[in-house]
């Protein structure tokens, strides 16, 4: 690995190696920033940026296989994996009429599409807590309760937004979530400590989108154009609840994310013929006229591509800024400004936005900067391990809610876009939308300028970590 590191170089030193992702970056901003920030749109910029390394590299084969390994990372790969399943599991919920029959429910109970958002802020978030996962979150609650939003009323961008802040909320404060466990062994501290003392920030920037969500709510709803279409005799759509209630129950078990997805494949589909909602010949069909090939698996899966391609692409650049020793430079450079416990602090946070622009991993930060964190927080300034962990996530969790390419805003586009309700709003409309990340951010802000929860470690907190195997 290290040897790797040392001989990606770029014409241009730093600069060099930038570039890639700064073409891709400025493409994606452009696109968000024009309204048309689509997954598929994405792939030119990002293309752009792969060419332009090649081209930049000192030794181009070499950069060449750092490429391909971003693209062949295990994170990568199961991303990929976890898509294609999910959106499979999409795919039969639409085609069973699982949405019809959520719409019709809600229309029967008189639930208002203008705090419909809020709603779902809520149920979601209290999800990613049980289940510890973020994209897990977004891919129950996207192609089932966008479209019933929408169906209601409620505004489009406010919806998608409401499920990605939901989801990150439990990303924070869960004590399963890899986030949670990252930022407390990170710092050696246990994972209750960590949880209890970061729910006073997670808890304000709940209440600031909730806010938020009642108040755009209202001010965006329209009268519902769809609902009068909705009869009881689409009810029976209800019972495939099943399915996303046992992939919830499986996530919350801890069972593997492809395990919990396969078995709602497989019921989804079991239930779905029995229940006369699909038929057998719905799940795969081909027409050797045409050669084409669809169904409710194929099309689950065509779905999902624009985003699976796109992240390939993209963590192949991310690969190359990793190995090209863009970070140990960022924080060397950085790190001489860390003269008071408040700069230290800001240090770590702003490093952290940073990184997480560049990487879109926000777990992956948090152990990178875990040992800096730890020397420059605790060692340094004798600030406590569960507010180091602190900083590390929620400040994390705050940027990922905001990035436009991030996994849970595509992941939640593609979803609404694959569930056949009018999509009408960019990956830009839905970060803007994020309000738990702005939420969480302003909490952790003023954490940072005022004080807010900073806590010290005793000599005998100090010994007991050191005893741990600090």
């Amino acid at each position: 690995m290290e040897e790797q590191k040392k001989r990606l170089e770029f014409r241009g030193g730093m600069l060099g190696l930038l570039m890639p992702f700064a073409v891709m970056l400025a493409g994606i901003l452009y696109l968000s920033i024009s309204g048309k920030a689509l997954p598929m749109a994405f792939w030119v910029p990002t293309l752009g940026g792969i060419f332009i390394a090649l081209a930049l590299a000192k030794k181009p084969a070499d950069c060449a296989e750092c490429l391909i390994e971003g693209i062949a990372n295990k994170t990568v790969i199961m991303i990929v994996v976890v898509l294609i399943f999910a959106g499979m599991v999409a795919q039969i919920m639409k085609t069973t009429g699982l949405v019809e029959g959520l719409t019709w429910l809600c229309t029967s109970l008189g639930v208002s599409g203008a705090l419909f958002p809020a709603i779902v802020f809520i149920c979601g978030s209290l999800l990613s807590t049980a289940t510890g996962t973020a994209l897990g979150t977004v891919m129950s609650l996207s192609p089932v309760l966008y479209p019933v939003g929408v169906a209601l009323g409620a505004n489009q961008a406010l919806l998608l937004g409401a499920i990605v802040s939901a989801s990150y909320f439990g990303d924070n404060i869960a004590p399963v979530s890899d986030t949670t466990i990252a930022s407390a062994y990170s710092q050696n501290v246990p994972v209750s400590k960590v949880v209890g003392s970061r729910l006073k920030y997670a808890l304000v920037g709940a209440a600031i989108a909730l806010v938020l969500f009642v108040s755009f709510g209202f001010m965006t709803y329209e009268a519902p154009t769809v609902a009068a279409e909705v009869s009881a005799n689409q009810a029976k759509g209800l019972i495939m609840l099943i399915v996303p209630a046992m992939l919830i129950f499986l996530m919350i078990r801890g069972c593997h994310m492809m395990v919990a997805l396969s078995a709602a494949i497989v019921v989804g589909l079991v239930v779905g013929c029995t229940a006369g909602l699909m038929s057998v010949s719905d799940i795969l069909v081909i027409d050797m006229n045409s050669f084409t090939v669809g169904g409710t698996l194929v099309n689950g899966i065509n779905g999902m591509m624009d985003t699976i391609i796109f992240a390939m692409l993209m963590m192949s650049i991310v690969h190359l800024l990793e190995y090209g020793g863009l970070f140990d430079a960022l924080i060397e450079k950085i790190g001489p400004m860390t003269n008071t416990e408040r700069k230290a602090e800001a240090f770590i946070a702003i490093t952290n936005i940073i990184m997480n622009i560049l990487t879109v991993c926000n777990s992956v930060v948090i152990l990178m900067l875990g040992p800096i964190s730890k020397r420059l927080l605790t060692e340094k300034y004798n600030i406590s391990r569960d507010r180091a962990a602190n900083m590390l996530d929620a400040v994390s969790c705050v940027a990922m809610c905001l990035i436009p390419y991030g996994f849970a805003p595509m992941l939640a586009f593609s979803f609404a876009a694959g569930s056949g309700a009018p999509v009408d709003c960019s990956l830009f409309d839905i970060v803007l939308h994020s309000f738990h990340g702005y939420g969480l951010g302003i909490a952790m802000t003023i954490a940072i300028i005022t004080g807010w929860g900073r806590t010290y470690e005793t000599p005998a907190e100090r010994e007991a970590a050191i005893a741990c195997g600090e």
